[in-house]
Formats: structure tokens, sequence, C-alpha cells
């Protein structure tokens, strides 16, 4: 009897240990030369340890059977921490922008194709490799649809090809038509997610951004909570920040109120900080020094290395000529204290040399 249970535990451990993503604990080398030598492809799950779509994937799909299943046959396969260690080299060699980024590469280390963003299933996540890895073609699928199939499960593998073979133009024309074909209760299926999660097919703007924001309770209850407030911060967090990095120049004043109060509609509970971004992008807008110092302080001081880096700096450039030389003291005083904990070497000696010689022309 005692064999028998010690058999099924073993048994147990073993369906547990295969039945989710099997990550090894090896650099990105070590990982190449497994795969060279198991005659497999390295699968890089890049992430950071503040990004919530990350978080979501390693406790929700990443451990599901089946993608452990379809991953283990295939990659060898292991993460690291795009602020840590080898990182941000990794992200630098493989244009690394978002989070999360799975890297597919082969194993002489050239790559295959990134794929960016979370997916809400483990089903979907298998599809998209596969599509990446070109065992699927989206050639017959654009005929069927060109000749008139609009069968509801045929159309979402369509845009699902679409979406992971990068086709974001036939994809956006493609999921406007099957949106104007549902109605307001199936549009905040979990089926139907993926249109609004993905912002190159719904960017920014769009008809289906802008329904989202009018629907958040409605999506809340159909695809879940943690998934679509993680959506949101998301969405928020690229708005705000393309403003206080100056990718987004000409924001006026109505524009990041209307953010504001999008914002507090959608009460994103752990994520103050965007508020924060909110009340900062109206004090560069109005040249409101004292505000902005206020709120760079709150902001800046906690900040990570990788988001200090791209956000720093032009929201205190874009106000020179209303810091009084109280607000450049206190400047010169935040950036060497940064510099003092900040890992990034070239960071460091950036914020340095900022406190040194720009701060005093501000």
């Amino acid at each position: 009897m005692k064999k028998f249970v010690l058999l099924f535990f073993c048994m147990f451990l073993m369906v547990r240990l295969f039945a989710q993503t099997n990550f090894r604990e090896l650099n990105l080398a070590k990982a190449l030369e497994s795969a060279s030598s198991e005659g497999k492809m390295v699968l890089v799950d890049c992430y950071t340890s503040w990004c919530g779509p990350c978080k979501i994937m390693a406790s929700k799909i990443l451990p599901l059977k089946e993608v452990g299943d379809f991953l283990n046959e295939r990659f060898v396969c292991v993460k690291y921490d795009m602020e840590k260690e080898e990182g941000p080299e990794i992200a630098k060699k493989y244009g690394v922008e978002a989070y999360p980024t799975f890297l597919l590469l082969r194993a002489d280390g050239t790559l295959i194709q990134p794929l960016v963003g979370m997916t809400s299933t483990g089903e979907e996540f298998v599809y998209k490799v596969k599509l990446a890895l070109g065992d699927i073609s989206t050639v017959k699928m654009d005929s069927l649809y060109a000749s008139g199939n609009r069968m509801t499960r045929f159309v979402l593998s369509y845009l699902k090809a679409l979406q992971a073979t990068k086709q974001f133009d036939k994809a956006r024309t493609v999921s406007n038509e099957l949106v104007k074909s549902l109605n307001d209760s199936q549009k905040a299926y979990v089926t139907y997610w993926f249109i609004y999660e993905d912002i190159n097919i719904s960017p920014i703007g769009s008809e289906n951004m802008e329904y989202l924001l009018e629907h958040v309770d409605n999506f809340r209850k159909g695809v879940g909570v943690e998934l679509v407030n993680a959506k949101l911060a998301a969405l928020f967090e690229t708005r705000l920040e393309d403003i206080l990095r100056g990718r987004n120049k000409n924001a006026s004043l109505t524009e990041v109120e209307k953010i504001g109060q999008q914002l507090e509609a959608c009460n994103l509970p752990g994520r103050e900080d965007l508020s924060d971004y909110v009340v900062l992008a109206k004090a560069m807008i109005t040249k409101d020094a004292g505000q902005a110092l206020l709120v760079c302080k709150k902001l800046f001081i906690p900040m990570s290395d990788e988001k200090l880096a791209y956000l720093y700096f032009h929201p205190i450039l874009t106000l020179k000529g209303k810091w009084s030389d109280a607000h450049k003291k206190e400047l010169d005083k935040m950036s060497k204290e940064l510099s003092k904990r900040i890992k990034n070497v070239v960071l460091k000696d950036g914020l340095l040399n900022f406190a040194n010689a720009m701060i005093p022309n501000l």
C-alpha cells in the first residue's frame, strides 16, 4: 500500500512538473547552447517587476498545461527582468520596448519574431506562437474572407492570424466590421477581448478604445477585473507618458483634463502614479513650475531606473525659464540624490551632468 501511495505521489509530481511552461535558470548564452544540443529554439519572456500584464501572463497563462506542453517540446524557455543583470543588454539587442515581450529565437540567437503583449487565454498564446513560426498561413483565410465567409469562428481565427503576422491595417478593417455586428452585451464578451487589448488593432482614440472607456464596468463583468484593469492602466500610462516625454507635442489642456476624468471614472486601484502624471502634464502645459516641482518629487524619487531614463528630463526642460532659484536648488538636490541610488552608470552620469551643467541655466 505504501509503495502504491509513493508511486501515485511521484506520478502526481511529474504531472505538475510538465503541466506548465518549464522556465530554466540559464543565461541567454547557455540557453542557446542547450537549444542547439536539443534541437530546439529559445523562448525569452521579457518582463519587468512593475508590469501588470507580465504578472498576469506569469500567473494565469504560462502555467497552463496546453501552453507548457506546446512550448516545452519546441523551446528552451527562459525569462529575464529587463531592468536587471543581462536584461538591459537583451532589450537593446532585440529592440524590446514594451512588456511583456516574448522573443522567439533560433539556436544561433537570431530573432524569428517578437510577440508583444499579453493574451487572455492559453489557446490564443499558442496560436500566436504557431503563426510566428509559420505553422499557419493567412493566404487561404484572405480568400475565404474576400469571398464572403463571415462565420464568427472563422472571422475570429482570421483576426488572430492577421494579428500574429502583424497585418494590422487589414486586422483593423476586419475587426471594425465584426464589432459593428455585435450588440452591447456581446462586445464585452471575453471572446472579443483581444480586439480591444491590442493597441495595434484598437489604437488610442479609435472607436473601440472610446467604447471600452465608456463601458468599463461591462468589460469587467464580461472579461474580468484584473485583465481589464491591466489594459486600462497600460492605456493611460502610454497616453500620459507620451505627453511627459515629448512624443505628443500637441496635447492640449482640454485633452489632458479629459484623460484625467476618464482615469478617475475607471477607478484603478494601486495606480495613483497615473493621477500624478495628469497633474504633471497639466503643469507642463500651464507652465506652473511650482506645481511641477511638487509632483516631480513625488513621482521621480521612487521611480525605477528604466522609467527615469525616459521620463525625468523632458518635463523639467519644458519649463525652462519658469524655474526660480529656489526651484533650481531643489532640482539640483533631487537629481544628485537620484544619481546616488541609480544602478545604470549612463543614467547616473546623466543625472550628475544634468544637475551641474543644465539646471543652473534653466
